[in-house]
């Protein structure tokens, strides 16, 4: 059990990596490709997502600091 609570773990971090890649590629496609359609449609969704990734990585992080002094 312990061996597949540890394969499960290594899992969700190349998940979390390849999101962070994905994130980069949006970045790019943004920036260099996208249409002003292309980008209404999907703006609002993107703020929204990173914001709440964005809050919780920066709470998540105040407490590990806190915690750490």
């Amino acid at each position: 059990m312990q061996e597949r609570t540890a394969l499960l773990a290594v899992r969700d971090i190349d998940d979390i990596l390849r999101a962070v890649d994905y994130l980069n590629l949006t970045s790019q496609w943004a920036q260099a490709k996208a249409t002003d359609e292309q980008l209404n449609a999907v703006t609002d969704n993107l703020l929204l997502a990173m914001h709440d990734l964005r809050s919780v990585l920066v709470r998540k992080k105040a407490d590990r600091l806190m915690r750490d002094r």
